[in-house]
């Protein structure tokens, strides 16, 4: 790693007890570049551990939401673009992120959305015990066959009900279910499985309308990426007054809106 070609401030990351990726995945890490990722520059073994080395952003979705703003649409449409403009460049890369989720969408310093924790999906574990509350139906009641023809579009069904569930917590505040237990999430799965979710009244109703389209039990019925990015064009269309006449939160976020 040439530090001195490098502007951006670094961090590390240290994963406890795990096996480094090859050298292949590792250059192929290295050489992602994409605005709305969290760029990796090196990826490095000691004894026991596996340091990353990647960008740093000044914060993460989920301290954005601890803050409990009001966003206006320009904003909940910016966060939206950029999210799946970064998901999908990862995708035609072959990669998946672990998990979409607030922890792992950061922030930089010009307020650029970017997608961290992806790629080296085994240095990622969960106990049977963890509480998830992004976490797909299928996660839990899966009688998917995950064989190699069909994995992508089942993590991909998986990661649309999870973004849908930051796009509600974003507009709301809050997940549209209890945390206080740890069967919450079953209940709010199970509930959903047998009625559509209902969602209280709010001024974003074409964004309530694709996150009630997001937020379905059914994989094959739940939208997929593509409809997602189309009904974000055709609803949502650059230079239009409503979205030209909001400051976005990122300087040129009418840039973003668009795939």
């Amino acid at each position: 790693m040439n530090t001195q070609q490098i502007q951006k401030q670094l961090v590390a990351k240290i994963y406890k007890n795990k096996k480094i990726p090859d050298d292949g995945e590792i250059l192929k890490l290295k050489q992602l570049n994409h605005p709305n990722i969290v760029q990796i520059y090196d990826v490095y073994e000691n004894e026991k551990d596996v340091i990353v080395i990647m960008e740093k952003c000044q914060s993460s979705l989920k301290n954005e939401l601890k803050l409990k703003k009001e966003y206006a649409e320009i904003e909940l449409l910016c966060f939206l673009s950029q999210i799946l403009k970064g998901y999908n460049y990862l995708k035609n890369q072959g990669l998946e992120i672990n998990e979409l989720k607030p922890s792992n969408i950061m922030i930089d310093d010009n307020e650029m959305i970017k997608l961290s924790n992806y790629g080296m999906k085994y240095l990622y574990n969960y106990s049977v015990v963890d509480i998830r509350p992004y976490a797909a139906p299928e996660v839990f009641f899966s009688n998917l066959q995950t064989d190699a023809k069909n994995i992508y579009s089942v993590i991909m069904c998986q990661d649309i009900i999870q973004l849908g569930l930051i796009m509600y917590q974003l507009i709301f505040q809050q997940l549209p279910f209890s945390l206080k237990q740890n069967g919450d999430v079953i209940v709010f799965l199970q509930k959903i499985k047998k009625t559509k979710l209902s969602i209280p009244k709010n001024k974003f109703q074409k964004l309530t309308d694709m996150i009630t389209e997001m937020i379905v039990y059914d994989h094959e019925v739940r939208i997929d990426i593509e409809k997602l990015g189309n009904i974000l064009f055709q609803n949502f269309k650059r230079g239009s007054r409503r979205i030209s006449s909001i400051q976005p939160i990122a300087a040129k976020a009418d840039d973003y809106l668009y795939f």
